[in-house]
């Protein structure tokens, strides 16, 4: 394992970088961490290379400065809407004379699981070995050192949107960073924000973001179902500019300082200045009229997933409750409220419990790097032949999309 572990979180709205290490009595240290604005990603994909990598760039720099270290390696995340899990199992003959299992025999199982027909834009991320099965003994977890004739292997096979994946690594590529993984957002913001008896019992994470609402339903410590909303803090955003007449930015500022996603909670008393486009002087609104925009889109947000639970029969998977986690909505007073009164469930805000970034938006950057601790990282990512030009910035370790993925292979297999 590297010395530092490095996340790259690729938002709609920012890049986070954050850095950390091991000290020396075992426990993560969070010791770097890096914010820029992101005019390159829409709705959690990236669709300016060049901008994107800009906002990488700065948000690197910040997080190197506070560390006072310089890192070439990072875990990156993509959207959870864009990926997904599919369920197979891999079965081989033990290899060896004495007939104990090695870590070739573990290899050549995965690799068995994993031959699978896919479409040609999706390509696998990731093979989380549920279990495995010796000669039918099951839920074995590391079967190395036991002899047996029949290896099984029960696996999740994550597979996410191949230009998704393309364009986020040479996203980071441009500036000199390897990829060593990437992760789908439901697996980052659950091991941030929620914890293994939750999952185990059943949990509801619904991560809002500025261009996405992801949300991930995860039982008996598994994901069992992941998609995305469309509509996320953004839009919370423009629905206040078109609502008071007023500018986005103006809109963003508001709502951050003065937003309650709760009508009941707001007061018809106190009072907020704005300045409406076309107007010489500003005017009074109340903080009920605020929260009722905030409300109803947010609302609006909650509604279509709780129909997306109810269709596909998640609702009584959901046992411990929902966690709401995110930049789009962890600093709205009343949220929990809301989602209370939608989702008839516990309802609490999620946060990392890192010292520095214990704050919802560092959800994602902060369960990256714990989520690559936790998983070891088993990976398998076919491997393509893409060329990609060298980093034209100060950091130019000379890294490829295509050296990412035959790297992962060779390891692999």
């Amino acid at each position: 394992m590297d010395e530092y572990i490095t996340s790259i979180d690729l938002g709609t709205s920012k890049v986070c970088v954050i850095i950390s290490e091991i000290d020396q009595t075992g426990q993560l240290q969070i010791i770097g961490v890096g914010v820029c604005p992101c005019e390159g990603i829409k709705k959690g994909v990236v669709v300016d290379i060049e901008s994107t990598s800009r906002a990488i760039l700065y948000a690197l720099e910040q997080a190197e400065n506070m560390a006072n270290v310089e890192v070439n390696t990072a875990y990156v995340n993509i959207p959870g809407g864009y990926s997904k899990v599919i369920r197979n199992k891999g079965i081989i003959a033990v290899s060896g004379e004495d007939k104990e299992i090695d870590s070739d025999d573990v290899k050549r199982v995965l690799n068995s699981a994993a031959i699978l027909s896919l479409p040609q834009d999706q390509q696998i991320i990731d093979i989380i070995p549920t279990q495995y099965i010796i000669d039918g003994y099951d839920e074995i977890k590391d079967p190395v050192g036991m002899v047996g004739i029949r290896l099984e292997a029960d696996v999740d096979i994550v597979i996410g949107s191949t230009t998704t994946i393309l364009n986020t690594v040479k996203s980071a590529n441009e500036v000199g960073m390897e990829v060593l993984g990437i992760i789908p957002e439901p697996f980052a913001a659950s091991e941030s924000v929620s914890n293994r008896d939750e999952r185990g019992l059943g949990v509801l994470i619904i991560d809002i973001g500025a261009g996405t609402s992801d949300f991930s339903v995860f039982k008996n410590d598994k994901l069992i179902y992941n998609d995305l909303v469309p509509i996320a803090g953004n839009h919370i955003t423009n629905d206040i500019s078109v609502g008071l007449r007023i500018s986005f930015n103006e809109s963003e500022k508001i709502k951050r300082k003065f937003g309650i996603a709760y009508t009941p909670l707001a007061s018809d008393e106190k009072m907020l200045k704005v300045n409406p486009i076309g107007i010489d002087e500003k005017i009074n609104i109340s903080e009920v009229q605020l929260s009722k925009i905030i409300e109803a889109r947010l609302g609006e947000i909650f509604e279509i997933i709780n129909e997306e639970l109810i269709k596909n029969d998640l609702k009584e998977e959901i046992l411990t409750g929902v966690v709401l986690t995110g930049g789009g909505v962890g600093y709205f007073p009343g949220s929990k409220e809301l989602a209370k009164e939608i989702f008839n469930l516990p309802v609490r805000i999620g946060k990392p419990k890192f010292i520095g970034i214990d704050e919802p938006i560092y959800s994602s950057g902060a369960g990256l790097i714990s989520y690559s601790l936790e998983r070891k990282f088993n990976y398998y990512i076919e491997c393509n032949d893409v060329e990609v030009k060298k980093s034209k910035s100060k950091k130019n370790s000379g890294n490829s999309i295509t050296s990412f993925f035959r790297r992962i292979w060779d390891e692999y297999f």
